[in-house]
């Protein structure tokens, strides 16, 4: 899964989709095109959806921390 390759706490996902979600607020009041509008509207929905799933999906323990990554031991074998 996804969750297990990420090397970063779900905290710091969140903050990072909080401002993008800020910078599509800022130019959402800023612009007056209607199609840019609309793309802001959706990035920050989008933004604010990933930021509350973050602590949802990337926490494996009972106690909200990840565990450690470990190496992949299975070798690739081509056919």
């Amino acid at each position: 899964m996804l969750r297990d390759d990420w090397w970063w706490p779900w905290w710091v996902s969140t903050l990072i989709d909080l401002a993008i979600v800020a910078v599509a607020v800022a130019v959402f009041l800023v612009t007056r095109r209607r199609a840019l509008r609309i793309i802001a509207a959706a990035v920050v929905l989008a933004g604010l959806v990933a930021a509350i799933m973050a602590p949802i999906v990337m926490t494996d323990d009972s106690d909200g921390r990840m565990n450690r990554m470990e190496p992949d031991n299975t070798a690739m074998t081509t056919p």
